[in-house]
């Protein structure tokens, strides 16, 4: 018998896009969950089990919430290009190669 516990949860994450209006609702849901992609949850998943976290699954389900105010646009832009420049610097630090001369 180990001396560690198991813990069991979920990761719970609120997430806010917008789409260009469309009449077609199915159009729009699908641009909304477009940025969704097997590569993203993959990656998703790979810093989780880097971190010692078994993923089990994952998935998102985005619904329509009605038109959006330019305020709202201003911040979710905003936020994309800030969240851009993080994400660079992860990959950076992530592909960066040591060479040692002795």
């Amino acid at each position: 018998m180990s001396s560690k516990n198991l813990y069991r949860g979920k990761l719970v994450v609120d997430l806010v896009t917008a789409v260009e209006t469309n009449d077609v609702e199915k159009v729009m849901t699908d641009q909304a969950h477009q940025g969704f992609a097997t590569e993203l949850f993959d990656e998703i998943m790979a810093l989780l089990g880097a971190k010692g976290y078994i993923t089990q699954s994952i998935g998102a389900t985005l619904e329509n919430k009605g038109v959006a105010y330019d305020v709202e646009l201003e911040v979710i832009e905003k936020n994309r290009l800030e969240c851009i420049r993080r994400a660079e610097s992860v990959y950076n630090k992530a592909n960066r190669i040591t060479i040692k001369f002795d």
